[in-house]
């Protein structure tokens, strides 16, 4: 049952959906309409009843309270009225003017006991109080229209006819004090035409004027939706474009990202071969010449002249410095195979290549990482680190080193020191190498933050799209 409810409420909701605008408000602001209509017309054709039957009433109980009322004074002093006004009740009601608008009428008694009655049989039975005869007793005239039989209301509900129920409270003329209720039962046939006419003219105006609201607000609407579509099929058309605006940017972006993957394979290759040119070129000519220069040196110290043993001790110092430094730069270009380990591996060899080349310690904090990662993030990382700290080894003496990796969204690897730092307007060497640094870690979608202040250390941050890289 459940089930059956749901799949009803699922096509009715996708049926809703595939609606135009236009539509969807004219079904929901005909039912709200509608529902509204019924309301007012209801309110209205019952403020119309009541009032006309209220005006009616009131009308009625003054002429039958002038006609009436001097009949009856006589129960400001007795409980009972005598033979002679219940004739001159009957008389009142013979008159043909009255005939043809009051049917019957009853004098009540304050406790509920009937004194005058059409039908005599009537006369002194006493019947529960309705609400319309406390209303009376409290100075009230109240009518009621075809309301529902009462025991005491037998003989006039079988006239047939619709009655207007009156009760108007009788006055002594002395006192002003209430001395009975006068029930007068009035003739409703012209009463309900008026009535049924009214409501007719009423729900008549009430829906005329809901239709044109709603005509003119569907126009409204409908013109709207139409801008609205138009708008939305433009927007549609932008979408596409812009979907294919997109495709192209990725393509492109792609094909960036590729191609400075390739310099920069390109690039490691040539540093790789500079690396090798300097051990095989200049270092091996260097060798020879210390070795040259060590024969020489045998014949200077024959010779004894300690000013030729001095120049040729700096010059043997001098060249054994170049071969080092050429040695490490050679050493420096060419990585380790970086193909076959994990990134995370791939920092720790950096690390550990640092400590061993320098002699200080590094601390370090590494988070867990993916176990791929293309060839181009692993070269980027190394030379990141081994750039950072070398930098830090050359110029804060590799006071407080550290590395730290975290890995999220996001591969953040921080190379801090303690040293003196630097200010952003220095130049130099150094700042070449940020450079370098920088654009390097840019070519593969990277960013490079620096943080430093003299005497406050450095810190360098590396960023970098897991999502993207990997």
């Amino acid at each position: 049952m459940l089930t059956s409810a749901y799949e009803r409420m699922d096509r009715f909701r996708r049926w809703w959906a595939n609606l135009r605008l236009t539509q969807r408000f004219v079904i929901a602001a005909t039912i709200i309409m509608l529902l509204g209509m019924i309301s007012i017309g209801h309110w209205v054709s019952t403020r119309i009843t009541i009032a006309v039957t209220d005006n009616t009433a009131i009308a009625a109980a003054l002429y039958m309270e002038g006609s009436v009322g001097p009949l009856i004074q006589e129960l400001a002093s007795s409980d009972w009225l005598s033979t002679e006004a219940q004739g001159k009740l009957d008389g009142l009601l013979e008159q043909s003017f009255i005939r043809d608008r009051i049917i019957s009428m009853k004098i009540w008694r304050l406790d509920g006991t009937i004194l005058y009655n059409r039908w005599k049989q009537m006369i002194g039975k006493q019947f529960p109080a309705s609400e319309a005869f406390r209303e009376a007793l409290a100075g009230k005239v109240s009518a009621q229209f075809e309301s529902a039989p009462h025991e005491e209301d037998n003989n006039e509900r079988a006239e047939a006819k619709p009655l207007l129920e009156i009760y108007a409270p009788v006055r002594s003329t002395d006192t002003r004090r209430i001395i009975a209720v006068a029930e007068f039962y009035a003739n409703g046939e012209q009463l309900k035409s008026d009535l049924q006419t009214a409501t007719i003219y009423s729900w008549l105006f009430v829906g005329t004027v809901t239709l044109l609201m709603i005509g003119a607000l569907s126009g409204i609407v409908a013109g709207a939706s139409r801008t609205i579509e138009d708008q939305r099929a433009k927007l549609g058309d932008q979408v596409v474009e812009l979907r294919g605006l997109l495709r192209q940017n990725e393509n492109l972006r792609n094909r960036l990202q590729s191609s400075n993957e390739t310099v920069a394979d390109i690039n490691e290759r040539f540093l790789q071969r500079i690396g090798s040119d300097l051990h095989d070129g200049p270092a091996q000519l260097l060798t020879y010449a210390m070795i040259r220069l060590h024969k020489f040196e045998s014949i200077i110290e024959k010779s004894g002249d300690s000013k030729d043993r001095e120049e040729v001790a700096r010059m043997r110092t001098a060249l054994g410095d170049t071969l080092r430094e050429v040695r490490q730069i050679s050493s420096g270009l060419a990585l380790p195979e970086l193909e076959p380990i994990s990134l995370a591996n791939v920092i720790i060899l950096a690390i550990d290549a640092h400590e061993e080349h320098t002699g200080t310690t590094v601390e370090r904090s590494i988070c867990e990482l993916p176990d791929h990662a293309p060839q181009a993030l692993k070269i980027c990382v190394f030379r990141f680190i081994q750039e950072s700290l070398t930098n830090a080894y050359r110029h804060a003496d590799g006071k407080g080193q550290r590395v730290a990796v975290q890995a999220n969204d996001d591969l953040k690897i921080v190379v801090s020191d303690t040293g003196s730092g630097f200010t952003t307007i220095e130049s130099g060497s150094n700042r070449l190498g940020l450079s370098g640094m920088r654009a390097r870690i840019e070519s593969i979608g990277g960013t490079l933050e620096i943080e430093t202040n003299p005497g406050r250390g450095t810190r360098l941050t590396a960023i970098f799209n897991l999502a993207i890289q990997c």
